[in-house]
This record gives C-alpha cells, structure tokens and sequence, in this order.
C-alpha cells in the first residue's frame, strides 16, 4: 500500500503531488479574486482512494472505525484503510457524500485547500487545486463561498482553510518523525489482508502495508520506550493496534455482492 500523502513544497513535480491534487496553486487576490468554494462540494475526489493520510490527533477518532496502518515505503506514514477492491472507495456514496456517521478525515476536510512552502519563505501559505471540481473562478455566477472580499480579503472561507491548512503541515512534520523512529527501532512488519466469505473463499486482498511488530515492541530497550512515551508515541501505538479491530468496519461497508 503505496500513497504519496503529503508535499507542501512549490512547485511540485506530477510525480511528486499529493494524493487527490493535481495543479496545486498558491491562492493569490490578485489573480483568483473572484473564486469561490462550491456550496455543493462532495467527498467525490476521493471515490477511487482505498487509503486516506491522517496524523496524531485522529488516531482515537479514526482507530474507532477504521484500521490503521503504515504505507509500505520510505516515510511509513499512517493512513486508514477505506477499501478492498483497487480504485473504489467504501466510504464515498454515490452521491459523492462521505459515508454517514463515519468519520471524515483531515485529508479530506481540507481538500481543496493545502498548505504551501514557498523556497523563499518559511511560513505556510494557502494554497488550493486548481483542477478541482469545488472551486469555481466564478463564485458570484454560481452562489459558491467566495474566497476573497470585495478589498481582496481572505473571506471566513479562506481563512478556516489556511488554519486548518497551518495545523495540519505541523501535524505533519510531526507524523512523519513518528514514521521515522518506527522505521528505525525496525518496529513495522509487512502484512496481507484477505477478507472472506461466511464459506471461506477469499473475494479480496489487500496487500503491501505494514503495522507494528508486538514482539519487536516488547523487545525495546527501556530508554526507547521512555523515549516513545515522552513524545506520545506509545499511545499512536497503542491506538494502531487497537484499530485493527475496525477491520469488521471495513468488511461491514462492503457491498453484499462483494461478500456473498
């Protein structure tokens, strides 16, 4: 389980965007005046996504309902599972809703919007994809959220996006550091997950993602484990492996033809 989940630095590579972006742009007055955020917006972006980014604060949240797991590349970001079959998700109806009663991830708040670093400054930016079908360079023809005010100001709209957009590249930063000291201390191992029928037979196979080793975990040194519960990294542990319980969430959300 692969997934390019996060780059906030401009300007970005094809190969390099995150995960639903396609044309991340810096949000700029002077040249997106009269754009708006669509009162209409669904979570449709993320119909194909079989795995969705989150960082720390969403691990009791997320864990409730969803397995946790870590992708199975370089940075062993976590991310939950939203799916059993490639290119669909068992989280976004029809309509484009995110499944009712579950809960929706950051990742997906926050799009179309994302936080940019530019090379020249430090502090984050507001940016948005261009390419999405949210945002709309005509706000006032279609009753959209504007983005900016008739003096070029950030509307309501834009400013809850770049405080969600900040909050989230430092929970970032900070996940990605998690990510690293598993990888480190060699705690994660590579699972497969077959989901079967009530007569044993095998309709999917998700494969290529890693948790945590319990054995490996037990095995830590004791300055390790102080370690890991000073930066409250025993409990995102403690969390991820309490989640894969939320498998059964995963399954339950399957359709019943998948299933029978």
């Amino acid at each position: 389980m692969n997934t390019t989940v996060e780059s906030t630095e401009a300007p970005a590579t094809e190969a390099l965007l995150p995960l639903f972006y396609r044309k991340p742009t810096l949000l700029r007055s002077d040249a997106h005046a009269g754009f708006g955020l669509r009162r209409d917006a669904t979570a449709s972006f993320a119909a194909g996504a079989t795995a969705i980014p989150i960082v720390a604060s969403e691990f009791a949240a997320a864990g409730r309902q969803y397995p946790i797991v870590f992708t199975n590349d370089g940075s062993a970001m976590p991310v939950i599972v939203t799916g059993i079959e490639a290119g669909k998700s068992l989280f976004v109806e029809a309509d484009g809703r995110w499944k009712q009663g579950f809960y929706v991830p950051a990742y997906i708040r926050r799009y179309p919007f994302i936080g940019i670093t530019l090379s020249s400054e430090e502090r984050i930016m507001l940016g948005f994809d261009e390419q999405s079908d949210s945002i709309t360079a005509a706000a006032a023809d279609v009753d959209a959220l504007p983005l900016f005010d008739d003096a070029g100001n950030p509307t309501d709209v834009s400013q809850r996006a770049i405080d969600l957009c900040e909050n989230y590249a430092v929970e970032h930063r900070q996940i990605k550091e998690f990510g690293a000291a598993l990888l480190e201390h060699k705690l994660l191992v590579e699972r497969n997950a077959q989901i079967r029928r009530d007569d044993d037979d095998i309709v999917a196979e998700i494969s290529s993602f890693r948790v945590v080793d319990e054995a490996a975990l037990r095995a830590l040194p004791q300055d390790v484990v102080l370690e890991f519960h000073a930066k409250g990294w025993l409990h995102l542990v403690i969390l991820h492996l309490a989640s894969q319980l939320s498998w059964q969430s995963v399954i339950a959300a399957a359709s019943p033809q998948a299933l029978s």
